[in-house]
């Protein structure tokens, strides 16, 4: 059986993470005169069940992990000064590199009428689409964690936030970033292509240490809902290319990027339409993207408490066959069910079909709280006709899976 000492290490990193946000917190203490604390936090057992064998031979096709969630909050009595922390491990049992641990967040909000400032570990999402969040940029992809892109690592920043009647203005300072955490050799999933977990490179010669700045604007107009963003700094998807290769692996390549961008969401009764775009200066060219679509929900669905949404969205790249990710030409559909029921039912499927080879990616997602401190989630993926030319989902042909998740919340 195998060890199981990769949790440990991430147990080791999860208290690490607990005693600097109790640190922190203690010090905020020493200054405010009445405080408010929250605590809580959730456990996760996960089992990930994969229908073949992968293309690497340490793969496996069961996996078990445990993972746990820590969060802590300290308010002043007014609401001026705030520390918030989040810490997050996960331990798994066959792949060493998806044992890990997060400080999501760890930070000190100021708010002073119209004004705030947050100084320290914080996570922010921009973007109104479902299936690619494609202007969402500051935070990088926990991408061990999840496929999808919905997980992100905590991102070291100063932000200062205006709320005026012309709108919010917004800046963001980070002094680092992140890269990217890869599968290990016998993580799944990760199909042919095989990238090294302990090299990087990087267009600035300050690597790591490259200084990034961001500055967005978001309004509410009518039924409009605007948000124009611009970012400079280190791209968060890295190049991945046989230019950067070693002892036979990918080495992730990190290059710098200017990318301006546009989020526009409209609400018309049921219907939600929705706009992401993007130009982006990067390695010497640049390039465009957009990814813009409907979402329409049916209320009451057939007489019951459920409502049912559907989802189309199109995907968009300018660089299309050369596009280093997936979605250059690519149609969304999904459907997203909510019970509405004292259990909290909801069921999300969809399906990504590529319109120049009609490879389709499919994707299940169901949760259902069993009571009030416990919760299930199964999520399914798979692909079908693959086109053997699309070498991105050919690399991955082999990787469907299943994954479920028992939460316990404290």
């Amino acid at each position: 059986m195998p060890s199981f000492s990769p949790l440990r290490c991430a147990a080791a990193a999860l208290r690490k993470t607990v005693l600097v946000g109790t640190l922190a917190s203690f010090s905020f203490a020493s200054t405010a005169t009445a405080l408010e604390v929250e605590f809580e936090g959730e456990i996760e057992t996960e089992a990930r069940i994969f229908f073949e064998r992968g293309d690497r031979p340490e793969g496996r096709k069961h996996y078990g992990s445990i993972a746990s969630l820590i969060e802590l909050g300290v308010y002043d009595e007014n609401g001026t000064h705030s520390f918030e922390f989040k810490g997050f491990a996960r331990g798994d049992s066959g792949d060493g590199r998806r044992s890990h641990g997060d400080i999501r967040e760890a930070k000190y909000r100021f708010v002073d009428g119209d004004l705030e400032i947050v100084m320290g570990i914080d996570k922010v999402f921009w973007g109104v689409t479902e299936f690619v969040h494609l202007v969402d940029v500051i935070n990088q992809t926990d991408l061990v964690e999840s496929l999808d892109g919905e997980q992100k690592l905590g991102q070291a920043m100063l932000r200062g936030s205006y709320v005026s009647d012309n709108g919010t203005f917004s800046a963001f300072y980070m002094p680092s970033f992140r890269p990217r955490r890869f599968e290990g050799p016998a993580g799944r999933p990760g199909g042919a292509v095989v990238i090294d977990p302990h090299q990087h490179l990087y267009e600035s010669h300050l690597a790591k240490q490259q200084g990034e700045y961001a500055v967005r604007y978001t309004n509410s107009i009518d039924i409009w809902d605007v948000g124009l963003s611009y970012f400079d700094g280190t791209a968060r998807d890295p190049v991945l290319s046989p230019t950067y290769m070693s002892n036979g692996r990918f080495v992730p390549y990190y290059p710098l990027r200017k990318q301006v961008s546009l989020d526009v969401q409209a609400t018309i009764d049921a219907w939600l339409l929705k706009l992401e775009a993007l130009s982006q200066d990067q390695l010497g060219e640049r390039d465009a993207r957009v990814v813009t679509g409907v979402e329409y929900t049916l209320y009451s669905l057939f007489g019951s408490t459920s409502d049912l949404g559907l989802v189309a969205e199109y995907m968009w790249d300018e660089r299309g066959d050369q596009a280093p990710q997936p979605f250059a030409n690519d149609l969304g559909f999904g459907l997203r069910w909510v019970a509405n029921d004292t259990v909290s039912t909801t069921l999300l499927a969809g399906a990504i079909i590529d319109l120049e080879d009609q490879s389709t990616a499919l994707s299940i997602e169901a949760e259902r709280r069993l009571n009030n401190n416990m919760k299930i989630m199964l999520e399914v993926r798979a692909q079908t006709h693959i086109d053997p030319d699309n070498l991105i989902q050919t690399a991955v042909k082999r990787e469907d899976f299943a994954r479920l998740r028992w939460v316990y919340y404290f």
